[in-house]
């Protein structure tokens, strides 16, 4: 019989994991080579991404506890390995590859439609952005991960499934926050499929409304746990998920936002091929509604695809337009879904559909390539300046190895002649010695590099900044100074 939690028989459960993989083992294997490949520039390249600093010195999952990152947190605890390097980069990529199958793996298409979804997600360039931090990439997506289970078991009838899937979609969430918006997508997926195959618009209804339900349930806890070991909205992570925007005054704004997201007019959206899709989208509305306006189910088909795309723009709603670009990980259900539609239900389109397909995945994966040559470029320029930063303090101060001695970092690296591979733009070319606002990375960027661990970062006092402003700026030997006990590296006025 095996072993039987309630009405759930877990041998029975590793044997359908494994029937899964065997299933879609050539799929699986597809996507995840294309992923790999397209990022490679990342994977294979030895760096340390935004935040990565902080994470590594801390070394320590408390600083996940710390921003409200519970999942992450929770994770880090059971699979500490997935924080380093290639093996984060690797396993992020893995999980994505399940987690895109697993959103449409029930539905009974073919599954050259399933790898053109898979193939399409994985590709899209604002997972790049979000595996820039590439210490915490791993488990935010293993949090969209658990996203995409924690639906599927909510489609059981099972209490004991739905116990598991608040627990996942808890550790989901509070892994990354924007996996809300993940949920909702794979909820709009998944109800669009049933009700195609059934043409049962009670029962999509419903499936929306139980959904939901489960979201707001594990929402509500996560609410609950940031009040218990935060106690207010204020840090960075948690105020994230509030409503920031004064709604009457914001609203014009927010439908322009949105609207150039899906024209690929955005700032936040000018690396994907988002048009192509909208333009295919819109053509397929106009045609359904000239055949088929007279007909109910056609018609409520149309709403539920429009309430897919505001199931993925769902945070930019929330949030009343703005997030930032990594935060956008639910638009990448976009181009794949609309064209797997397209291509399950046109098949006099579907070598066209083929086409637009792999135009799309190359203009993506050329802005990820070149996004991570510039990512790659700037980092080795920061580790060049890092490292001659230190040699200077330790050629003048050599003693600084033997005495607690702490530092500070005047002003940012100026910008030098632009270089030929520097193309991307954001977060991808900003420089450690740029974090004007937070010296605490330029310092932990140093540490990584050689600079002393108890180094501490010291403050600037007004007697101070008379001796600074007579200093010359770095690269210049005196633009680095021991004053009192701390040593001041002045980059620019």
């Amino acid at each position: 019989m095996g072993k039987v939690i309630g009405n759930f028989n877990i041998d029975e459960c590793s044997k359908t994991v494994y029937d899964f993989i065997i299933k879609y083992k050539t799929i699986i294997l597809i996507t995840f080579i294309i992923g790999v490949v397209v990022n490679a520039v990342d994977i294979f390249t030895i760096k340390f991404g935004v935040d990565s600093e902080l994470y590594t010195l801390e070394n320590s999952p408390k600083i996940y506890f710390d921003t409200q990152r519970y999942g992450s947190w929770l994770l880090y605890y059971l699979l500490p390995f997935a924080r380093y390097h290639i093996i984060s980069q690797l396993t992020g990529l893995f999980v994505l590859t399940i987690a895109s199958l697993l959103t449409i793996s029930r539905h009974n298409i073919s599954n050259n439609a399933k790898l053109l979804f898979m193939v399409l997600f994985i590709t899209y360039p604002n997972f790049a952005f979000l595996q820039y931090f590439y210490f915490q990439s791993a488990y935010n997506f293993m949090g969209l991960l658990f996203t995409v289970i924690a639906y599927r078991l909510i489609e059981k009838n099972n209490i004991i499934a739905y116990i598991i899937a608040v627990v996942l979609l808890f550790i989901g969430i509070s892994s990354y926050q924007a996996n809300a918006a993940v949920f909702l997508s794979v909820m709009m997926i998944n109800v669009i499929l049933d009700y195609i195959n059934e043409k049962n618009i009670k029962q999509a209804i419903i499936c929306i409304f139980k959904a939901v339900l489960f979201l707001v349930l594990s929402l509500v806890i996560y609410y609950i746990l940031i009040k218990i070991f935060a106690g207010n909205f204020n840090s960075f992570h948690s105020s994230s998920i509030r409503y920031q925007s004064n709604i009457i005054d914001n609203i014009g704004n927010l439908i322009t936002y949105l609207y150039r997201i899906l024209i690929s007019y955005a700032d936040n959206s000018k690396h994907t091929a988002n048009i192509v899709v909208s333009i295919i989208l819109i053509i397929s509305f106009i045609y359904i509604l000239i055949k088929h306006y007279k007909e109910k189910y056609y018609l409520f088909l149309i709403l539920l695809v429009i309430g897919f795309i505001f199931a993925f723009l769902s945070l930019n709603i929330f949030l009343g337009g703005f997030i930032t670009v990594r935060a956008e990980i639910a638009n990448g259900f976009y181009p794949a879904f609309i064209l797997m539609l397209v291509y399950i239900y046109s098949s006099k389109l579907k070598l066209l559909i083929y086409v637009i397909a792999v135009c799309v995945v190359f203009y993506h994966a050329g802005y990820i390539a070149q996004c991570q040559i510039s990512y790659y470029m700037t980092y080795k320029q920061d580790e060049t300046t890092a490292k001659d930063i230190i040699s200077k303090i330790y050629n003048k101060y050599p003693e600084i190895l033997e005495k607690n001695y702490k530092i500070n970092i005047i002003g940012i690296m100026k910008k030098n002649t632009p270089h030929p591979l520097l193309k991307s733009s954001g977060i991808f070319e900003v420089s450690f010695f740029k974090w004007v606002e937070d010296q605490r990375r330029m310092v932990a960027f140093m540490k990584l590099h050689g600079l002393p661990m108890d180094v501490k970062l010291g403050k600037i006092t007004d007697n101070m900044k008379k001796e600074i402003k007579t200093m010359p700026s770095y690269p210049n030997n005196d633009g680095i100074k021991l004053i009192g006990d701390t040593v001041v590296v002045k980059l620019s006025d």
